[in-house]
């Protein structure tokens, strides 16, 4: 797969799973924001070997690879505090934490996309 065509799937798939959880909509046996937080973030975890895990092993310094770690760990609390049910203020609403989820899924594909122009420099 190209850049571009990871990060339209990385985009179409955050987007199914947000509307799937908020309207609560059962697919196979996963219903709910909660659940659909897990998948997502389990989802995102592949999807991040194969996107920003370039751009990682090419430039571990750089500040679009410090982003992407921001962005990372912001995903990740997220999808903890789902499973463990923990009390973080913001991320214990399983809907605001899936949204939240997707928007960091979405921007961490977008930084990956600038893997190019390592390259050139």
């Amino acid at each position: 797969m190209s850049n571009i065509e990871i990060l339209i799937f990385e985009v179409i798939l955050s987007v199914v799973i947000v509307v799937l959880g908020l309207t609560n909509t059962k697919v196979l046996f996963i219903q709910g924001p909660r659940a659909m937080t897990i998948v997502l973030g389990i989802m995102g975890m592949l999807l991040c070997t194969i996107s920003i895990g370039k751009f990682i092993s090419a430039a571990p310094g750089h500040p679009l690879t410090i982003l992407g770690y921001i962005f990372g760990c912001v995903a990740l609390i997220a999808f903890i505090t789902q499973i463990f049910k923990l009390e973080i203020p913001v991320l214990k609403d399983p809907a605001k934490a899936l949204v939240i989820l997707a928007v960091a899924l979405a921007v961490k594909g977008l930084i990956a996309r600038f893997q190019p122009l390592l390259s050139r420099a």
